[in-house]
C-alpha cells in the first residue's frame, strides 16, 4: 500500500506538470491551481488523465493539434499568452500494452483497498500466508509501475530543463518572433516581412494601392534583416504571391516586359470606383 501511495503521488505531479497554458504572469498560480486539482483524484482518474492527453501512440500531432485548437479560442490579442504542454509518444503497440497494463494496476489497487479481506482468510494461518504471498507479488507488479513512472518523470524534468535554452534559441526566436518554421516553411499572416508589407502602407500608399519599389525602400531603411532570401524568396514579388496575403497589380513595361507593381492587403477595403487613367495597372493575376 505505501507503495502504491508513492506511485499515486509521483502521478499526480506528472498530471499536473506537463501541460500549463495561459497568461505568462499567471502561469505559476495555474501551476498550483493544477496540483491542487490532481491531489483529490482517485488512481483510476488520474490514469484517464495521463492516457488520455499525455500519453500517445505515435504520430501524436493530430492530439496537440486539437488542444491547441481548443484552447485558441480563449486567447486575448492584448495578453502575454504561453502554452507548453509534453506527451509521451509510443508505438500503437506498446501504447496499447501500456494502457492494459495501467487499467490493470488500477483493478490491483481497487482490489487491495476493497477486498483483500474478501479474499483471504487473515483468521487462518494459511489464509495469512496465501495473503502474504499475493501482497508480494502485488508488490512486484506495483514497483515495475513505479520505476516505469520514474523513469517518465526524469525525461519529462529533463525536457523541461530544456525549454529556457529553446526559447533563447535562434531557431525559436525565427518560428515565434518571424514566422519561420524550422523546417523552412513559413507561417505566412504572422511571418515580419508581411507585417513589413502592411506597415509600409502607411507611408508608401497611393490610392489604396502600395508601390512595390516604395515599400522595398521603406523596408531596407526601417528593417535591413527583412529580406525575401530569409523567408526561402528570390524576389519581393515572390513574397507578396507566395505569402497570399495581398493582391497585385503591375502595369507593362516598355518591350512587353513587367514595370512597376503595385500591392494592397487581400481582401481588399471596399472603396469607391477609381477612374481607369487613375488606376496603376492591369491587373497580372
Amino acid at each position: 500500500m505505501l507503495r502504491l501511495q508513492q506511485y499515486e503521488r509521483l502521478l499526480k505531479a506528472v498530471v499536473a506538470g506537463m501541460a500549463v497554458e495561459g497568461p505568462i504572469e499567471q502561469l505559476p498560480a495555474t501551476r498550483a491551481r493544477q496540483e491542487a486539482g490532481a491531489s483529490d483524484k482517485s488512481l483510476g482518474t488520474l490514469v484517464r488523465m495521463f492516457t488520455s492527453s499525455h500519453l500517445t501512440s505515435a504520430p501524436s500531432e493530430g492530439v496537440n493539434a486539437e488542444a491547441e485548437d481548443s484552447s485558441s479560442d480563449c486567447q486575448s490579442a492584448d495578453v502575454a499568452w504561453a502554452s507548453m504542454r509534453f506527451t509521451i509518444s509510443m508505438s500503437p503497440e506498446r501504447y496499447a500494452d501500456t494502457k492494459a497494463g495501467l487499467a490493470e494496476l488500477v483493478a490491483l489497487r481497487n482490489g487491495l483497498v476493497h477486498h483483500l479481506i474478501e479474499r483471504f482468510d487473515i483468521s487462518d494461518e494459511r489464509g495469512c500466508r496465501a495473503a502474504i504471498a499475493h501482497l508480494e507479488t502485488c508488490y512486484e507488479q506495483i514497483d515495475e509501475h513505479c520505476l516505469r513512472l520514474k523513469a517518465w518523470t526524469m525525461s519529462l524534468t529533463a525536457s523541461q530543463e530544456l525549454a529556457p535554452s529553446y526559447l533563447q534559441s535562434k531557431v525559436f526566436e525565427e518560428a515565434f518572433v518571424h514566422g519561420i518554421n524550422p523546417d523552412g516553411s513559413v507561417c505566412w499572416p504572422r511571418s515580419t516581412i508581411v507585417e513589413c508589407l502592411r506597415e509600409a502602407e502607411a507611408d508608401c500608399q497611393a490610392d489604396g494601392w502600395i508601390l512595390l519599389d516604395a515599400a522595398i525602400c521603406f523596408i531596407s531603411k526601417e528593417h535591413r534583416d527583412q529580406t525575401p532570401s530569409r523567408y526561402g524568396c528570390r524576389t519581393w514579388w515572390r513574397v507578396l504571391k507566395k505569402s497570399g496575403q495581398f493582391e497585385l497589380r503591375s502595369a507593362a513595361g516598355s518591350n512587353g516586359t513587367v514595370g512597376q507593381t503595385w500591392y494592397r492587403v487581400f481582401p481588399p477595403v471596399s472603396r469607391p470606383d477609381v477612374p481607369m487613367s487613375q488606376r496603376p495597372g492591369k491587373s497580372a493575376v
